[in-house]
């Protein structure tokens, strides 16, 4: 049921919006992260705005923790593999690692959609952060991305 079950998440309308959310939410972080950087004299030209390059210069301009990198970089990878891999996936075109591709049944579609509803939240819970932090700095508070 390999290539049979991308079709059978392309038409599940549960998946499709968890990983509508995925997209939003990664959206939104990466667009308050570059808003972040630059109030902190950090200029990010649109086109580098992607949630990778802006965890590095996050990184590299010492705007946020080790444990912040770590989360940053296992949600990249999470939404790159739900967005760009899936179909390779089932195509047997990688390996099998982050998620399964044997044995699957219909109802399978439920942990695919799990994962990624996951995923969302945890995207929208740092982007809600990202919003916090910016906000207080506004209003001169301190920096929680590297408390």
């Amino acid at each position: 049921m390999k290539p049979e079950f991308f079709s059978i998440l392309f038409h599940n309308q549960n998946f499709c919006a968890a990983l509508g959310r995925v997209v939003l939410a990664a959206g939104r972080l990466e667009s308050l992260l570059r808003e972040y950087l630059e109030l902190n004299g950090v200029m990010v030209k649109e086109w580098e705005a992607t949630l990778g390059k802006l965890t590095l210069l996050l990184k590299d301009n010492n705007l946020i923790t080790r444990n912040g990198e770590m989360h940053f970089n296992d949600m990249k990878s999470q939404r790159n593999y739900l967005t760009h891999k899936l179909f390779d996936l089932f195509a047997e075109r990688i390996e099998e690692t982050v998620l399964p591709r044997t044995d699957l049944l219909n109802s399978d579609t439920e942990y695919f959609t799990e994962r990624a509803d996951i995923l969302a939240n945890d995207l929208d819970h740092f982007a809600n952060s990202a919003h916090t932090l910016i906000s207080g700095a506004h209003k001169g508070k301190s920096n929680i991305f590297r408390t």
